[in-house]
């Protein structure tokens, strides 16, 4: 019995032993925790220090630079230095400011909740049109001067106006999805008797692409592949500048691959591209619902265009080289097939710092649907001793060259011309066209411009511009117009 007690006694001893490590126990667990809160408000502090930092930097680098040189300090300056802090501590505060409610402003949430950033350029294009041209706020051609009515046309215009959106999306196979899409007011022109003509809304590009190292897969309404540059202008936007005078620019539905080859200097770089091309017939809408079927699409196969470039430098220092070319067939009543093809070559050199030349040149058959040729696909010509008719790709060639030079951090000053040309002897010898657009009487289309973009703030565009245009009929003399244009504009 007296072993009783003696084990009770080592049971509780036992027991006060756990219970003292627990608390120990648990007094480390609460230091721990409360360490780790102190971390974690180191760490948000970290955060916000640098996303204030990268505000800041974001804000500066929108500023206009300026030009002005650095004196050598004197007794003065250095006696006025603490007011210069604080002068500047004021400033970045105003900016941080202005920078955090502009990011506050820009957040656009998406339904994936991957980012999406709006982009946009409101445009204002006022102008004075000296000639007769094919419409009046984007003129394209000069046409023939009308003894009836005025030939010269004053207005303004806001159609050209840009909304987009872009968006990242996930990682997939090793490739960085994205997605953009513009759009503008120029897909045709609406009014009432309340209000006067306005713009319709119409896609004007789009992409979805996926971009692995070397290589990238797109699917897109842009441009072609084998003409990958314009002219710089905020004149014409709804159509590139030198549209149907040498650049080859209608946007269609295509599929590209492109594959980049890094050479021995990281700064070089040789690029291959594939791409699918859908050679919409132009102006082929029906009605608001539907279109015809396109000549290149009623071939039943699409158009093939591959493209290769050797690149060197980055920016403003960037040197491009590219040769490239496309093969399709068209399909028309009665059954008759014709051959398109096209060569390109297009370019890019930068001459010091201040000057660059960019240009493109082509040559092929059946360019009317890419922007050139112009206007037409095909000719019509009479079988010898015969009525009968048969169809022929017009042969044509072109391109375009610009000149632009920076003035100075804000100013840039560009000049460019550009010539479409279809062979006037095809033309001459073909069946002539009844009841078309005046536009396909023509042989030779030309542009030649000049103007000033100045930005004193990134988001601020001033452009006036001057364009003469000069069109040939396929008999007759040269029809000329002359454009004066001012743009106001505001990027986002």
């Amino acid at each position: 019995m007296a072993a009783l007690p003696a084990k009770a006694q080592t049971e509780g001893s036992a027991d006060t032993s756990v219970s003292q490590q627990l608390e120990k126990l648990a007094a480390a667990l609460r230091a721990t925790q409360q360490q780790v809160e102190r971390s974690q408000k180191q760490m948000q502090q970290m955060q916000a220090e640098i996303d204030r930092l990268r505000l800041l930097l974001a804000a500066k680098d929108a500023l206009p630079k300026s030009g002005a040189t650095t004196a050598t300090p004197t007794a003065s300056a250095a006696a006025t230095e603490p007011s210069e802090r604080s002068s500047d501590k004021s400033e970045d505060i105003d900016i941080l400011k202005s920078a955090s409610a502009q990011q506050q402003q820009s957040k656009v949430e998406s339904s994936s909740r991957f980012p999406v950033r709006l982009t946009g350029l409101v445009l204002f294009n006022s102008f004075v049109n000296q000639g007769t041209v094919d419409q009046i706020d984007l003129p394209s051609s000069a046409l023939l001067p009308s003894s009836t009515s005025s030939n010269a046309s004053t207005g303004a215009s806001l159609r050209q106006t840009i909304l987009g959106l872009e968006g990242t999306g996930p990682v997939l196979g090793g490739a960085q999805t994205s997605a953009r899409v513009s759009m503008d007011f120029f897909g045709g022109v609406t009014g009432s008797a309340t209000s006067g003509p306005a713009g319709t809304v119409r896609l004007r590009t789009a992409a979805i692409t996926a971009a692995w190292t070397h290589d990238s897969l797109e699917a897109n309404y842009d441009t072609p592949l084998i003409s990958p540059r314009s002219p710089d202008s905020f004149a014409t936007v709804a159509q590139p500048s030198l549209a149907w005078s040498g650049n080859l620019w209608t946007w269609a539905p295509q599929f590209i691959w492109t594959h980049s080859f890094t050479l021995q200097n990281p700064d070089r770089a040789l690029s291959f591209q594939l791409g699918l091309l859908d050679t919409q017939t132009l102006n082929a809408a029906s009605n608001l619902t539907q279109r015809s079927i396109g000549a290149g699409e009623a071939s039943g196969q699409p158009s093939y265009e591959t493209r290769v470039a050797y690149s060197s430098g980055k920016d403003q220092h960037r040197f491009e080289l590219g040769i490239g070319g496309l093969y399709g067939r068209q399909e028309y009543k009665g059954d008759q097939r014709v051959d398109t093809w096209v060569t390109t070559a297009d370019w890019m050199v930068p001459l010091g710092t201040r000057l660059r030349i960019a240009g493109e040149l082509y040559r092929g058959r059946g360019l009317g649907d890419l922007g050139g040729g112009a206007y037409r696909n095909t000719v019509t010509y009479n079988f010898p001793n015969s009525t009968a008719t048969y169809l022929r790709a017009l042969d044509a060639e072109g391109g375009w060259l610009q000149w632009g030079y920076k003035l100075s951090a804000t100013l840039d000053a560009n000049a460019s011309i550009g010539q479409d040309s279809a062979s006037g002897n095809e033309l001459r010898n073909s069946v002539p066209l009844s009841g078309a657009s005046p536009v396909f009487f023509y042989a030779r289309n030309r542009s030649s411009v000049g103007n000033l973009v100045f930005r004193p703030w990134s988001s601020i565009i001033l452009s006036p511009e001057y364009r003469r245009l000069q069109s040939w009929p396929i008999l007759g003399s040269v029809n000329t117009a002359n454009i004066y244009t001012l743009t106001f504009g505001y990027q986002f």
